[in-house]
């Protein structure tokens, strides 16, 4: 195998529930029901010729684009990780096509990550295996992990710790989703400081993440995100259009991870793409529909 095509999906909290920060690292235990869905960005790895690695990332949508160093992205350095690992040179040639915004909790780059890891494992036959892959995955970023299994056919998981635990959580039918792209990000490092001055903060409450997973079909008012009002607090944009959309389309309108995304459950495809359209036209949203993937057995 000379060349790698990889589809990185988007990965949406359900859930998440946030425990307090350690008292030495500063990091937040979580416990959250994250899914994947069929919003991908798209990744192609080849064995490379030569001495020199190639590597060709840019946003799908020509107007967007990348304003950072690409040495700096998370693909380059999630191989050049790979490299320090095992202790050789793998020249490759790749090409990423982003799809997924950059900046809106929906883990565009941590994905992007995780398909390097797993495009590489493979390619160059190295036998790193899941636990091997997920310890790589905690040294780029807490949602790469969950890449990671998403990739390798776990597309619906309970994620506790720091990340690094990831657990299959069944779905028993697809999820069907509105999102929303509001036209500003959230920074996730403030909107982590406006939920610790909240102060009220105890452990990741993994038994409340367990008994929504378990009440399928999906029950859109037990959702839950405890850095939704954090990230409202540091973004009151968010706030504002969050109450508009629930107000224009009259379905509950949640934020995933520390946003800016607003997802909304749907019944099925045909009522997912009209609220996706229902928020373009009436909300002034960029929207799509989508859903979550089925998982590999």
């Amino acid at each position: 195998m000379d060349f790698l095509h990889t589809a990185c999906p988007a990965k949406l909290n359900l859930a998440l529930s946030v425990g307090a920060p350690d008292p030495e690292t500063g990091m937040h235990p979580i416990a959250s029901w994250m899914v994947a869905l069929q919003l991908t960005d798209q990744l192609n790895v080849a064995r490379g010729e030569g001495d020199e690695n190639q590597f060709d990332i840019a946003f799908a949508d020509a107007q967007r684009k990348v304003d950072w160093p690409v040495q700096d992205d998370l693909v380059v350095r999630a191989h050049r990780l790979m490299e320090d690992e095992v202790g050789r040179r793998m020249v490759v040639s790749v090409q990423l096509r982003k799809h997924i915004p950059a900046g809106a909790g929906l883990g565009g780059g941590s994905s992007d990550a995780a398909g390097m890891l797993v495009a590489l494992d493979q390619l160059f036959k190295l036998h790193a295996g899941r636990d091997g892959l997920i310890d790589l995955a905690m040294q780029l970023g807490s949602d790469v992990a969950f890449g990671v299994c998403a990739m390798l056919g776990e597309t619906s998981s309970l994620v506790t710790g720091l990340g690094e635990t990831v657990e299959p959580l069944a779905i028993t039918e697809p999820i069907h989703l509105m999102l929303a792209f509001p036209e500003f990000g959230s920074p996730t490092g403030q909107v982590y400081t406006a939920f610790d001055r909240g102060g009220d903060s105890g452990e990741a409450d993994v038994q409340r993440v367990c008994a929504l997973a378990q009440q399928q079909p999906i029950n859109s008012d037990q959702l839950f995100n405890d850095l939704a009002e954090p990230a409202c607090h540091v973004q009151p944009a968010l706030r504002e259009a969050q109450s508009h959309l629930a107000k224009v389309i009259q379905r509950p309108v949640h934020i995933t991870g520390s946003g800016s995304t607003l997802f909304v459950i749907c019944a099925d495809a045909d009522e997912a793409q009209r609220l996706a359209e229902q928020a373009g036209d009436e909300a002034g949203l960029i929207a799509l529909a989508t859903r979550t993937v089925a998982p590999v057995h």
